[in-house]
């Protein structure tokens, strides 16, 4: 069985950087999220990091190139089951564009009164958790970095039960297995001085 892995969403994009809902979409990096993940690398350097597996948008996989590169670790599969979920109509507008167009909309989003978005797709535990269990059924023992996004982390948040803390760009969790499989939360996971960064949108 792997032996930890550490999820990750992925440096800052563009459109984070301009406070838009991105989701499914594929908008590159920022220099600052290029920056996040040069540092995000030296951060996780005595981590003993084995393999790395990204979702297959670009801001995630090129964060995943910038760390491989850095740590001379080569970048695994790219998941599309790890992929952000899809926010349909709102993607690429901002909170005061999706309160233009759809108000109240983000709040019954953030009471969970919403369950996805006009257009969206709906829950992605499903497919995200069995990402994880295959990653944790490698049967080497390795550690390894998944590079991925902040709602698929919220969703692998409730699928174990954890209490939820919100994910900025190069933070994320902890997880073990242990020798039969079973995967829990170990810790949260934020690189020094780069917390709370950018706001947070999917």
């Amino acid at each position: 069985m792997a032996k930890r892995l550490l999820l990750v969403r992925h440096g800052e994009s563009v459109w984070n950087a301009e406070g838009r809902w991105q989701g499914s979409a594929d908008p590159p990096l920022s220099d600052a999220g290029r920056a996040q993940a040069a540092a995000l690398a030296e951060f996780i350097r005595d981590e003993g990091i084995d393999h790395i597996v990204t979702s297959d948008l670009d801001r995630a996989h090129e964060t995943a190139r910038i760390v491989a590169a850095a740590l001379g670790v080569p970048v695994g599969v790219m998941e599309d089951r790890l992929r952000e979920r899809d926010v349909g109509e709102i993607s690429g507008l901002t909170r005061a564009e999706i309160e233009a167009k759809f108000p109240g909309l983000l709040e019954k989003w953030r009471t969970g009164e919403l369950t996805k978005m006009p257009g969206g797709e709906d829950d992605i535990t499903p497919r995200v958790s069995a990402a994880i269990e295959a990653l944790a059924s490698a049967p080497d023992g390795s550690v390894v970095l998944v590079v991925t996004h902040g709602g698929v982390i919220g969703a692998i948040d409730r699928w174990l039960g954890t209490e939820y803390r919100r994910v900025g760009n190069v933070q994320g969790r902890w997880l073990t297995v242990d020798d039969d499989g079973r995967i829990a939360f170990d810790a949260h996971f934020g690189v020094s001085d780069l917390d709370d960064t950018t706001a947070v949108v999917l």
